[in-house]
């Protein structure tokens, strides 16, 4: 009889197969290409910007927290949950890594990753950016949904990158993006009862954020 846990495992695999699996010598070049930083700089750049408009001489108080919550989420993803739970990705699970085709270097090696998947901090580390992005920008924007499609996109294609390349499993990517939206509650939560944030001792806001 399949229990829970294992149903919920074979769906998994069946999801990373279908999505590893679907590709051509075109994706493969771009998924390796949109998976690293470099080619969202535009993005983020543009991003920073609109941030430095709409907050100026406080905008870097606010790239702060944002670079803050990046830092905290990767740490918890990172170094917290991967060493304890200590899921093999999928390049790494002695039962399917022959199944799943990875990117290869010029130089014939294979990109696999590191040793542990659960959780994808590609995954709370976009989804973070994302949420806290949205927060600072929405009331300076006049069309909130056009900057959140924007910010959904990029955190989709992101994520869906990591699966296509077969370094993580889908139920990684949704965890790390539940991860993400417990992080960023609390933290938004702080700031919306204390509008007085942008003037505050800063040592003292981040001692009670953190």
């Amino acid at each position: 009889m399949t229990t829970f846990p294992n149903a919920i495992e074979m769906l998994d695999r069946q999801l990373l197969f279908l999505i590893n699996g679907a590709h051509t010598p075109f994706l493969d070049q771009a998924m390796w290409l949109l998976t690293k930083v470099l080619p969202w700089l535009g993005l983020l750049v543009s991003v920073i910007v609109l941030i430095w408009l709409g907050y100026r001489k406080k905008s870097w108080k606010v790239l702060l927290v944002v670079v803050l919550s990046l830092s905290l989420s990767d740490l918890i993803s990172s170094s917290i949950i991967k060493p304890l739970v200590k899921r093999p990705r999928p390049t790494h699970n002695i039962e399917i890594r022959d199944r799943v085709r990875c990117h290869v270097y010029p130089d014939g090696r294979e990109y696999r990753g590191g040793p542990y998947s659960f959780v994808s901090s590609h995954a709370a580390n976009s989804t973070t950016l994302a949420i806290m992005l949205f927060f600072f920008l929405k009331k300076y924007c006049k069309r909130k949904y056009l900057l959140a499609i924007v910010l959904a996109l990029f955190v989709f294609v992101f994520c869906y990158t990591r699966v296509y390349l077969g370094v993580h499993y889908p139920s990684d990517i949704v965890c790390g993006c539940l991860l993400a939206v417990a992080l960023c509650i609390p933290i938004k939560a702080y700031i919306k009862r204390h509008p007085d944030f942008y003037t505050d001792n800063l040592i003292t806001t981040y001692i009670y954020i953190f």
